[in-house]
């Protein structure tokens, strides 16, 4: 059965009419139903043509129902099929030529699969240019459209910043840096296909964290720093060139005296924080260069430290490369002049 956009249709799995909106591939298609907006297959479509006729027909002889012989109509549950938490979701976008169908796009969705209410920042950043950002509200159990976005922009391997602060708990509050590599996005496309599904999904968090209060003490083996309490929010020149230093050691011992009672959130959240009070405090003065000290471990707090130089205009370089002193525990930082 044939449809175009802007045809009315009839959904027969929950009996409701609506317009075609847009084609997703050659199995789907966006309807718009009232105020709402979902997708649905084609086979699960028909005209509403004959069901009007026939219901107008049958409505002469149907009696009067009055509002108090109407039953209430039990709201149904909202079904996503995604796990608890947040998620960041890609709607694949096809196109046919001749011998094969290709992805020229992805819609990119927030799903709120919490009982809480946030307030999100969003940004995606390619190479140090931002792409989008977006300051909104989503609320519980809902999901919210964000933009679309090229393939070849998703194949550079760009990255996805978001914010949650809890509505009613601001003290719950954390960043995440999201990427997906060229060789995985690949393998996700292929797998929906397989599986003929009609998106992919990166979980975000299962339940959010509470921002830590700082207390940090940042030291390296060439310099001592003084306790730093809070955000520091300018940089104090009278005294910026004693604490000058080429190289910082970020693991979270060095970081925090009671580091042992922190948790996993909590020592990342730390040692960004100092990371990036140590990058600003080199480029403020005129370092040329700055030596991270990450350790190897698992690779989680060198990946999220790569993000951050990525995300950061007056980096110029960085390199990442075995070292006689450091092994693969370390990355040079150059700065711009």
């Amino acid at each position: 059965m044939k449809f175009s956009i802007g045809d009315p249709v009839f959904v027969k799995s929950n009996d409701e009419e609506g317009i075609i909106e847009e084609f997703i591939g050659k199995d789907m298609a966006s309807i718009r139903a009232g105020k709402n907006n979902y997708y649905v297959y084609l086979e699960d479509l028909e005209h509403p043509y004959l069901r009007w006729f026939t219901e107008k027909n049958n409505s002469k002889s149907k009696s009067k129902t009055y509002i108090d012989q109407i039953i209430p109509e039990k709201i149904k549950a909202r079904e996503s099929g995604l796990p608890t938490g947040c998620h960041l979701v890609f709607m694949p976008i096809y196109v046919f030529d001749e011998f094969d169908e290709k992805v020229t796009k992805l819609k990119l969705f927030i799903y709120n699969e919490t009982p809480a209410d946030y307030e999100v920042e969003y940004q995606v950043r390619s190479k140090s240019i931002s792409l989008f950002q977006l300051n909104f509200e989503i609320i519980n159990n809902f999901e919210f459209y964000l933009h679309d976005i090229d393939f070849e922009e998703m194949a550079s391997n760009p990255t996805f910043t978001i914010r949650f602060i809890d509505k009613l708990r601001k003290s719950h509050d954390q960043t995440f840096n999201l990427q997906v590599k060229p060789k995985k996005l690949f393998e996700h496309i292929d797998r929906i296909k397989f599986d003929n599904q009609a998106f992919f999904h990166l979980p975000i968090f299962d339940e959010l964290s509470t921002k830590p209060k700082l207390e940090i003490k940042v030291s390296s083996p060439r310099s001592n720093l003084k306790q730093v309490t809070g955000s520091i929010s300018h940089f104090d020149f009278q005294h910026v060139f004693t604490k000058k230093h080429y190289e910082i050691d970020l693991h979270i011992e060095k970081l925090s005296a009671e580091w042992q009672q922190l948790s996993p959130s909590e020592m990342l959240y730390i040692q960004l924080k100092a990371c990036q009070e140590a990058l600003d405090l080199a480029h403020a003065t005129h370092q040329k260069m700055l030596i991270l000290i990450h350790g190897i471990g698992k690779g989680r707090l060198k990946d999220e430290i790569h993000l951050l130089l990525n995300q950061t205009n007056y980096i110029k370089r960085y390199v990442y490369e075995y070292d006689p002193k450091y092994g693969y525990g370390a990355t040079k930082v150059y700065f711009t002049d």
